[in-house]
Parts: structure tokens; sequence; C-alpha cells
């Protein structure tokens, strides 16, 4: 203790770099040991958007066309609509306004129909029933039919029953020759 004494005294500057130099290797020892290292990663995570598209098994055709109705008469029709897309979507029908010729008393208002989802036409066991979408004067249509959610992949037929109601001569004589067109829409939103 008694030297460390005197080099102080002698020099203290040699003492404090000494002191320091002493401090350097120490941490350079410490700083330079061996250590556990573990890393990992996830590289390319990936994200693909859903497609949403539709098939349509009368597409730019006529669902139901009846020609030469008579009171009491009946016309039928099928189309299927099928979800092509990849994701989940919700569907509806809408339609454009009737075009009645001649425009009064207007066709659209007198005829009935009715609109029935099928379901899937490719079931064969415990398929749901049938279920009535609408029934009323073509005219009378809602605009908007909600048609619910089609998984990808999914498909419904529907059935389209159109009917000249057969009423009293003096009500039926009024439409003879007349008609109606109106074009069915179908659409899907995810």
């Amino acid at each position: 203790m008694t030297r460390m004494k005197s080099l102080w005294i002698a020099s203290p500057r040699t003492v404090l770099l000494a002191f320091g130099a002493l401090l350097v290797v120490a941490a350079v020892a410490v700083g330079s040991g061996a250590n556990f290292n573990s890393t990992s990663a996830n590289p390319s995570d990936v994200f693909t958007a859903g497609t949403i598209s539709q098939s349509n098994s009368k597409a730019s055709a006529a669902i139901l066309s009846t020609a030469n109705m008579v009171p009491g008469g009946t016309g039928t029709g099928t189309v299927t609509i099928k979800n092509t897309g990849s994701a989940s979507g919700t569907f509806t029908l809408t339609h454009t306004v009737p075009v009645d010729t001649p425009a009064s008393p207007g066709l659209s208002k007198y005829l009935t129909e009715t609109i029935v989802d099928n379901g899937d036409p490719a079931c064969v066991s415990s398929c749901p029933a049938a279920v009535t979408l609408y029934t009323g004067t073509i005219y009378a249509q809602p605009a908007t039919i909600a048609l619910g959610a089609f998984a990808a992949s999914a498909q419904h037929q529907y059935t389209f029953t159109t009917t000249f109601p057969n009423g009293t001569p003096a009500v039926d004589n009024t439409y003879q020759g007349a008609s109606t067109t109106v074009e069915e829409d179908w659409s899907s939103t995810s």
C-alpha cells in the first residue's frame, strides 16, 4: 500500500493511465466472451384477394318466354345461378321496369308471377325445401330480392312461373294481343 502511495505522490498521472488501461483490458476480456444466440424468420407472408364471379345457365337468354297465352294459361322457366368465385358472396335478384305494349292497361299489372328458390340442383339427399321468394304481379315484383349468401361453388336453381289469370271475359279481353317484357338481373357482392 505504501508503494501505491509513493507512486501516486510521484506521478498521479501515470497511476491514472495505468488504472484506465486495466479497465479497458478488463472490458475487452468480458466483451469478447462467448454468448449463445438464436434467430428465426418468417419470410414472404403472402396475402391474396378472393374473387367474386357467377355463372348463369341462361346468360343472355330469356328465363321464360310464353307466346299466345290465354286466360288460365301458365308458363314456367328455370335458371341456375352459381358462385364461380373463390370467396363467399351475397346474391340478389333485381329487374328492369316492365315494358308493356300497349302501355295501358299494362299486361305486367295483370300477369301473376311466382319465383321459387329450389336450392342446389345437384342435391340428392337431405335437400332443403324449396322457398318461394315472390308471388304477385310482374309489375309489383320488388326492386331487389335478397337471395342470401352463396359459398364458393354453391349454386341455386330458380323457377319462374307466370300465369294469365282466368278472370271475367270483359277483363280478359282487354289484354288480347298485349305483351310485356322484363329483364332479370343477378348480382353478387362480397
